[in-house]
């Protein structure tokens, strides 16, 4: 038989030394890494400037809208002024000066024609009538001119309806009644001579003959100004 008693006490082996068990390593202590930086944003830089009406984008540089290339086919850029705003072609001028002429001229013959055709005072001295008529048209002319012109907006009727404006060629503003009135007198000088009488009809038919060549100036200059344009210091710039 298998002996299943205990081990007297004195028999029982000794438990283990501690210098027997194998060292414990303690854990490192829990040190999580910092997290990462984001990444710093790139500097700020203003978006590009439109170019200016008339001068090459920069590389890489969108054109404004509605306005092509400089170089495309077909395209020349134009004159600008100081501000960089188109000049009016010469023909928007030249059409804008006969439709104010149309929309002074018409009344002007209407008047006349009845101060000396009707039964009016005027009836016997053609002369008297068209003198009186012609004075007060003068004044009618250039008070027109010169405070359209040189109103906030620069526009006569004529230069409203093509889309052109009249600028001071320095600071790009209105010009002012006075210099308004010179603009027209350059370019009209029978405004102040068709009124007087006997010689005012013939310095009428030479001012005339001066006045077409005055308004066609534009098309033969750089900057599409006029013998008014260069007395007064303006320029014609285009408002859409």
């Amino acid at each position: 038989m298998t002996d299943t008693n205990p081990p007297p006490p004195d028999e029982q082996p000794p438990p283990p030394s501690p210098a027997a068990q194998p060292p414990v390593t303690p854990a490192p202590p829990f040190n999580p890494a910092p997290p990462a930086a984001p990444p710093a944003a790139p500097p700020f830089s203003p978006p590009p400037a439109a170019p200016v009406y008339g001068q090459p984008p920069a590389y890489g540089q969108v054109p404004p809208y509605g306005a092509p290339p400089a170089g495309a086919y077909g395209y020349v850029p134009g004159p600008t002024d100081a501000q960089g705003r188109p000049l009016a072609e010469w023909w928007q001028r030249l059409v804008a000066i006969i439709i104010d002429g149309l929309i002074l001229a018409i009344p002007f013959y209407i008047i006349l024609a009845i101060a000396v055709g009707s039964g009016g005072v005027y009836r016997s001295s053609f002369v008297v009538g068209a003198f009186i008529v012609g004075i007060i048209f003068a004044a009618i002319e250039l008070a027109y001119f010169a405070y359209l012109t040189g109103g906030e907006k620069g526009q006569t009727v004529g230069q409203m309806a093509l889309g052109i404006a009249v600028r001071d060629q320095s600071t790009g503003g209105p010009i002012g009644t006075q210099r308004g009135a010179i603009r027209i007198l350059v370019l009209a000088p029978g405004i102040a001579v068709s009124w007087i009488p006997i010689i005012g009809g013939l310095l009428s038919v030479l001012a005339f003959l001066y006045t077409i060549v005055a308004a066609l100036s534009p098309l033969w200059d750089s900057r599409r100004q006029g013998f008014r344009d260069k007395v007064a210091k303006t320029d014609v710039i285009k408002v859409r």
